[in-house]
């Protein structure tokens, strides 16, 4: 059950400037809840206006606030649910002067009935919540939209906001409480053996459940990694040019070049911006293909490119194009990656220089190099930013619980597998049922709720 809304008071009536702070020729003071008729008349000229309106309505009139001649407004009111907020709400629209606006707010508060203030910080929006209106992924498209820097930005939050993310974990949502009710259905008459589902329609709906439950961690997972910062390692042969490719692309020499293969022992790191993402580049250890062969240094090098590789998005798995490609890099290539692989034909400015078929891009240390490389990881970089409607902060709240619901649908998916299991199943099945509710806001609690709305500025 959802949790109560602790922080605010959802019985009195709010009220706050809505319009961007500052100067303008226009400004907009919003109200919501039961006394918003009392609030227009304390500032209407003409108070009788909106007695008798029963339907969303835009009129034209002069409002009288103390210390100002009476002014000109347009009043756009919704006396019942079909608002924001699903209470009755008005937007006063009148000349932007501050002063002006903020005398409208003191008049309002200082009604006879006492129960007018100013809102919180997102309460418009969270009262939209807690009425039905948004879900809590589409709350925090409200505020994307509010913070959005740039059009793709925007796109993002308008997307989410209109419900494409909702639309993909209430349908994950209705098939587990679906799953769920077969299967404690069939526990309730497991003595009169019906079958509600068999075991083959389980592994199957579940298996299936599991993967787009995957589908949706990796895209928010990739979107709060895009709002950070991206970790490219450099990763190949040795002597096959990464060095040298690193100091190219941050412009300095970060990174020891020489000849002699094996230089890179330990592992180099540099910060560089590429497509407007901040981007950790990560130049390693040449792979040494003859483990047993290999000195205590030489494997510890070997075990730290491993781990840069098991913590990096992108890898840029070079190859020399100054000659044919080893059987260890074909086999390489062949190989479907664990993230995002760039293959790069290194070398390019050499005599007798080959282009791989199998690389993405050719390059060399020079400007025209590093040039095609910025340009293909600007590609790739613009479109792992756009993958899935996910602004950053619900990817931030929902990736733990997203992880959880997943994790809780692979053990249901593996135990279908087994005889007489369907009691842990279905506990496996609440479980995800409960986080993707947390995600939602079907569940919610006081402290979530404080949490994203007091990110918002106040009245919205």
């Amino acid at each position: 059950m959802p949790g109560s809304a602790g922080v605010f008071n959802t019985d009195d009536t709010i009220c706050a400037i809505a319009s961007a702070a500052g100067q303008a020729q226009r400004g907009i003071v919003r109200i919501s809840g039961p006394q918003v008729l009392h609030c227009l008349e304390s500032i209407l000229v003409e108070s009788n206006l909106f007695a008798a309106i029963n339907q969303p309505t835009v009129l034209r009139s002069e409002i009288q606030i103390g210390g100002f001649p009476a002014c000109d407004a347009q009043l756009y009111y919704w006396p019942d649910h079909r608002s924001y907020t699903r209470e009755p709400s008005v937007e006063i629209h009148m000349p932007g002067a501050a002063p002006l606006l903020q005398a409208t707010l003191n008049q309002l508060c200082q009604i006879p009935t006492g129960l007018v203030r100013i809102a919180e910080p997102g309460e418009f929006t969270m009262r939209a919540f807690l009425a039905g209106r948004l879900d809590l992924t589409q709350a925090e498209a409200v505020l994307g939209v509010i913070d959005a820097v740039d059009q793709q930005e925007l796109s993002v939050a308008l997307s989410q906001l209109a419900g494409g993310l909702n639309k993909d974990l209430q349908s994950l949502r209705n098939r587990l409480i679906e799953l769920l009710a077969h299967l404690e259905a069939g526990l309730d008459f497991v003595e009169e053996d019906i079958e509600f589902i068999s075991q083959d329609q389980l592994q199957r709906q579940v298996g299936a459940l599991a993967k787009q439950l995957d589908e949706i961690l990796g895209k928010l997972s990739s979107r709060l990694v895009q709002s950070n910062h991206v970790r490219i390692l450099l990763r190949g042969l040795p002597n096959v040019g990464k060095s040298s490719l690193l100091n190219a692309l941050v412009g300095e020499p970060a990174a020891i070049v020489s000849e002699v293969a094996g230089t890179t022992r330990d592992y180099v790191t540099r910060l560089c911006r590429i497509s407007g993402v901040d981007c950790t580049l990560i130049d390693t250890a040449g792979v040494e293909l003859s483990a047993a062969e290999l000195s205590q240094i030489d494997s510890e090098a070997q075990e730290v490119t491993d781990r840069q590789k098991e913590v990096s998005q992108v890898e840029l798995f070079c190859v020399d194009g100054s000659r044919e490609l080893d059987a260890w890099e074909i086999e390489q290539i062949k190989r479907v990656p664990d993230g995002l692989r760039i293959v790069v034909c290194t070398k390019s400015d050499l005599p007798g220089f080959i282009a791989h078929a199998a690389a993405d891009v050719v390059t060399s240390h020079t400007v025209e190099g590093v040039a095609a490389l910025r340009e293909h990881l600007v590609n790739v970089l613009g479109q792992r930013t756009t993958e899935g409607p996910v602004v950053q902060q619900t990817a931030a709240r929902c990736v733990d619980s997203l992880e959880k619901a997943t994790q809780s649908v692979q053990r249901a998916w593996q135990l279908c597998g087994q005889q007489w299991v369907e009691e842990l199943i279905a506990v496996e099945l609440r479980t995800a049922l409960n986080q993707l509710g947390l995600i939602i806001g079907a569940v919610y609690t006081d402290d979530i709720l404080d949490r994203i709305f007091s990110t918002f500025c106040i009245g919205k």
